[in-house]
């Protein structure tokens, strides 16, 4: 991933561009100057040379010893600081040349005017001076002088030619001392380009990096960035786009957002529980429903192995099968928490991607504990009324049926014999009586339309033990109560009498003979001081029952002694009635038992805060 940032990229290009400029540009400025030089210093020499000619013609210089040429050619080296030398086409000199002419005026000082000059060979531009050309230049390095010479060969006329040499050292040094002024202009020039070129590439990234920076922000979360607007239209349109693009992760963010709050919702507010789990076996989601079945802290548990997370083995098989099947699958489970069991109805479905690959599994939970519990008392109800009322009625029928062959005719065996059926008959009535009772009560209880009274509560009380006062003397049980006769309720005294007198019973039945029966009524302070119920205990001394059967102990016709209880005369109604008659005032029914010691029914009355109590409590009241 590149890492170099705009601003350098500018740079270094304008850097580059400059340099090759300046390279391209030193290199055609020097060479150009060099040869303008040349030039120059040939046009000077074209014109001494000529100015030589013709003072050769003036003075008819002819002979190789001539003095007027020596002359001549002494006067222009003095002045011109150039050496001349008159040939015949042929390269021999036609006069004594002047004294060489060096560069500098002190190397010309030393020469002795009459020194030779070297040979040359000038057979090249002599050649051309023979075929009719006026002038030719050369251009040699000397290298006993370490320095260029430059030549001009100039036609005098038919048979002869004057050259002209030039000490170059003086040009040369010139010519380097422009150079290199020329070199210091372009280096100035190019340390201004190069920073005029950083200060546009600054400018010219500024906008790329400020525009970077809010996609960076943006690319983080942060959606109310501002977006820059540069001036350069192709970075305007990158700026438009990215500003689109926010608007949509805008929209797009809020639309994810309200969709994952309701689903949140949805999810929190179902009662079943709801699960995902992908195909590595880890949980993705979990609703609170679903956390509370299965007794987990959902924020710690995701992404959790299944292991991890649910403790139940065949709740994990389960999500295993969901996962495998490609078609949903259903069934029931045992969920047991501590002391209770629960009833759970799963289904699972296989979790697929758009693709149709498998991600897993959803796994939704119904806890239908107490739809099944229903189902077994509706099943136990018609068991038990069909086996109520067929033990009477064949009774009924079999006594007749005796009667009807012949028995009838025996006065003592018939009279036995209607006996039983009248006692049949009054248990069935019984039934039928209580069947009926417990059908209003709950009419009335789903409808709650119930007339309450506000009523002592003793004297509700008192009423009920006078009902069972005679069953209590026959079995020399003693009743006891313990009210304060200021106590007052809100109740159905008719209905509620038939709860107390049912409870009594039960605990006179029960209870072995000389035995005592308590009643007690107690209250509950709220948090304000301020009493909010009233409890109200019937206590035997009997057999008691054993912890397995107390939870279907208010359930139609359940008995734990079947004998016992029908020997005693009972429909196995009365504790369903009662529990009826107390929910429809708004309370409720317990029990607690001792095997061997004895049972305590309680009821538990919502009471306002206008029923009044003693602050004194009330001696025993004997019945």
């Amino acid at each position: 991933m590149p890492r170099t940032r705009l601003v350098w990229h500018l740079f270094a290009s304008w850097c580059g561009l400059i340099a090759c400029g300046l390279v391209a540009l030193s290199w055609l400025s020097l060479v150009e100057m060099a040869q303008l030089s040349d030039e120059s210093e040939y046009q000077r020499m074209r014109q001494v040379a000529t100015a030589a000619a013709a003072a050769v013609q003036t003075r008819s210089i002819t002979s190789a010893d001539d003095d007027a040429w020596r002359l001549t050619a002494e006067q222009l080296s003095t002045v011109t600081n150039l050496q001349f030398e008159l040939l015949d086409l042929s390269g021999s000199p036609q006069a004594i040349p002047a004294a060489s002419v060096t560069s500098t005026a002190a190397e010309a000082a030393s020469r002795s005017p009459n020194a030779p000059l070297p040979r040359r060979t000038d057979e090249g531009p002599l050649a051309s001076i023979r075929a009719g050309a006026r002038e030719v230049r050369t251009d040699s390095y000397d290298a006993e002088r370490d320095q260029r010479v430059l030549t001009l060969f100039v036609a005098l006329d038919d048979n002869r030619s004057i050259r002209v040499t030039s000490d170059t050292a003086d040009l040369d040094q010139r010519l380097r001392s422009r150079q290199h002024a020329l070199l210091r202009g372009f280096l100035i020039a190019a340390a201004f380009a190069v920073f005029a070129g950083y200060v546009v590439s600054k400018r010219a990234a500024a906008g790329v990096e400020d525009l970077a920076k809010s996609a960076s922000k943006l690319a983080r979360g942060s959606l109310d960035v501002e977006i820059p607007t540069p001036d350069l239209a192709e970075l305007g349109m990158i700026a438009a786009a990215v500003t689109g693009l926010r608007d949509q992760l805008v929209e797009r963010g809020r639309t994810i957002g309200r969709q994952g709050t309701q689903q949140e919702a949805v999810l929190a507010s179902m009662s079943e529980g709801v699960l995902a789990v992908d195909n590595r076996h880890r949980l993705l989601s979990i609703n609170t429903a679903a956390a509370s079945l299965l007794g987990i802290e959902p924020g710690r548990m995701l992404l959790r192995p299944m292991q991890e997370v649910i403790a139940n083995p065949d709740l994990r098989r389960f999500v295993l099968k969901a996962i495998d099947c490609q078609e949903p699958v259903e069934d029931d489970l045992l969920l047991r928490d501590g002391l209770r069991e629960r009833t759970l109805l799963v289904r699972g479905t296989a979790l697929r991607s758009p693709r149709g690959t498998d991600q897993g599994a959803v796994i939704v939970l119904n806890d239908v504990t107490h739809f099944r519990h229903l189902e077994n008392v509706r099943r136990d109800f018609v068991a038990n009324v069909s086996h109520e009322l067929k033990t009477p009625t064949a009774s009924i029928r079999g006594f007749v049926e005796t009667l009807l062959d012949g028995a009838i005719d025996d006065h003592d065996d018939a009279i036995r014999f209607l006996s039983i059926i009248a006692r049949q008959a009054e248990r069935l009535e019984a039934i039928i009586e209580d069947l009926l009772a417990l059908s209003r009560i709950e009419r009335i209880e789903e409808s709650s339309d119930l007339s309450l009274e506000n009523i002592a509560l003793s004297e509700v009380i008192t009423a009920a033990i006078g009902s069972c006062q005679l069953r209590a003397s026959e079995r020399a049980i003693d009743v006891t109560v313990d009210c304060d006769p200021r106590v007052q309720v809100a109740v159905n005294p008719p209905l509620f009498e038939q709860a107390l007198i049912n409870l009594i019973d039960n605990a006179i039945k029960y209870s072995d003979t000389g035995k005592t029966v308590r009643l007690q009524v107690g209250s509950t302070q709220g948090p304000s001081a301020q009493t909010n119920s009233i409890t109200i205990s019937v206590a035997d001394e009997g057999c008691g029952i054993d912890p397995q059967f107390l939870p279907r102990i208010f359930e139609r016709f359940y008995r734990v002694d079947r004998a016992r209880s029908r020997k005693l005369g009972g429909t196995g109604l009365g504790l369903s009635i009662v529990k009826h008659i107390v929910q429809a005032h708004g309370g409720s029914v317990d029990v607690h038992s001792t095997p061997g010691v004895g049972s305590v029914f309680s009821i538990h009355l919502p009471i306002d805060e206008h029923a009044t109590t003693g602050s004194g409590r009330s001696p025993l009241t004997r019945a």
